[in-house]
């Protein structure tokens, strides 16, 4: 189902949705853009991330606005202090609200939520990182991921479908994935010190491989989470990839190394209909 993602536009703001999610009819998710919100530069204008240095009131105020294009409250929100960790949290009604208006009271040390709870709104953070969603409609159990170069190379979007199987039962060949505009082989590369590693870790890993500049490597950061996906068991049709580069995109998305680390930040959310 590798078709790309839709935009879709709630007054100025513009998401990103997985076509096969929106079928299923049982959440409600996006992915954003730098459209709409408010801010200034370096931030403008949705940046939603509490610790890259925007005003708090700002970046809270950015966040209701999302909560009100997905029917969503931001009183419901879970995030997380993502910190490149393969480390999936099962959330429930207890965590709402963690990181929602603040930094300090996400969770700490997580870089995947997992939910069956309805309601409870799974948001995390990106500027190139890959962020992963997956749902599972039979046992209806959703999972939000960031995956960095670490957490990819430590495979925690297998990580994830590992703890829906363990808490909720659910089957990897159940499950539908989407993968969220990230940063592109076009655009990124690393040392050869990170790229033996990914060729150590995974057989696969040449397809995700190209030579770069200066003896650095070109990875396929989107491509290689949908193979660890596909391999930890979901059909590769029930995987869909939004196939767009943050630091080709900066018009539309923040990137990390397109602004030399000064930027604000996309949200992924995700929420099980009530």
């Amino acid at each position: 189902m590798e078709q790309g993602f839709i935009q879709k536009a709630y007054g100025n703001i513009v998401m990103l949705e997985i076509p096969s999610f929106n079928r299923s009819g049982l959440v409600k998710h996006g992915f954003s853009t730098r459209n709409g919100g408010a801010g200034k530069n370096p931030y403008n204008t949705l940046n939603l991330a509490c610790h890259v240095g925007d005003y708090p009131e700002t970046v809270i105020k950015n966040r209701q606005e999302v909560c009100r294009a997905l029917e969503a409250e931001i009183e419901q929100m879970v995030t997380a202090q993502q910190v490149h960790s393969s480390v999936i949290r099962v959330v429930g009604q207890e965590h709402a609200g963690a990181g929602a208006f603040s930094y300090d009271t996400a969770l700490p040390d997580t870089d995947g939520l997992v939910t069956n709870v309805p309601g409870v709104l799974l948001a995390t953070f990106y500027a190139d990182c890959v962020p992963l969603f997956i749902m599972d409609p039979v046992k209806r159990v959703i999972a939000s991921v960031h995956a960095g170069w670490k957490g990819t190379l430590s495979g925690i979007g297998a990580e994830a479908l590992k703890k829906m199987a363990q808490v909720f039962g659910s089957n990897p060949r159940d499950c539908l994935a989407g993968i969220g505009p990230a940063i592109g082989r076009c655009c990124y590369e690393v040392d050869v010190m990170v790229s033996d590693r990914f060729r150590h870790q995974y057989d696969w890993c040449e397809q995700v491989l190209n030579p770069g500049a200066d003896g650095r490597v070109r990875l396929d950061l989107p491509a290689a989470n949908r193979n660890i996906l596909v391999q930890a068991g979901i059909r590769s049709d029930n995987v869909e990839m939004s196939h767009i580069c943050t630091s080709c995109n900066q018009d539309m998305l923040f990137s990390y190394r397109g602004s030399q680390g000064v930027t604000g930040r996309m949200g992924a959310f995700i929420m099980l209909r009530k």
